[in-house]
Parts: structure tokens; C-alpha cells; sequence
């Protein structure tokens, strides 16, 4: 069977165009049923979590502080994920 990547992020909020940004990403890579490896990591999204998100996810501002910058997350997630077929959890926000 083939490998597949499954993405999913943590944001700040569900209004990407109004300046929502993702606070935590997660990948596992699945074949034959079973998890073969993961990927995770907090992002810094440059903006502030309310408190509502904060609460909701458990991710705190101070969490995600010291965290490395999305470009650099992604081009990391980019390199983990290659060019697997990629599902993901709420797709059109993610």
C-alpha cells in the first residue's frame, strides 16, 4: 500500500483572510494502516492567541514565543512530506 501524509494544523482562528494564522502543524505518515513516522512542531504565528484558542486548544502565546516562524516550519514539513498524496483535516482552512 502506499504512504500517505496526514496534515493538520492548530490556528489562531478560522479567518485566515483576516489575519488567522497557524500555531501548531502535525503530519503522520500512514501506510498499511499503521503510522511509520510523524512530524510536529509549534509555529510562531507573529500574532497574538486569544484567549478563547488559547482555551480550546491548550496552545498558549508563551507556548509558541520561542517557536520557529512558519517558513521555516513549512519548508521543513515540505522536505518530511516530499510528494506523497497529502489528506488533511479541514482542508479549505488548512
Amino acid at each position: 500500500m502506499e504512504t500517505i501524509a496526514v496534515i493538520d494544523f492548530e490556528t489562531t482562528g478560522l479567518a485566515p483572510a483576516q489575519g488567522d494564522r497557524a500555531t501548531e502543524i502535525a503530519v503522520v505518515l500512514v501506510r498499511d494502516d499503521k503510522i511509520v513516522d510523524r512530524y510536529q512542531s509549534l509555529i510562531n504565528a507573529g500574532r497574538g492567541i486569544p484567549p478563547f484558542i488559547e482555551h480550546l486548544t491548550g496552545i498558549t502565546n508563551a507556548m509558541v514565543r520561542d517557536a520557529p516562524p512558519a517558513k521555516q516550519v513549512m519548508a521543513e514539513v515540505a522536505d518530511f512530506v516530499g510528494t506523497l498524496p497529502m489528506v488533511a483535516h479541514n482542508a479549505n482552512f488548512d
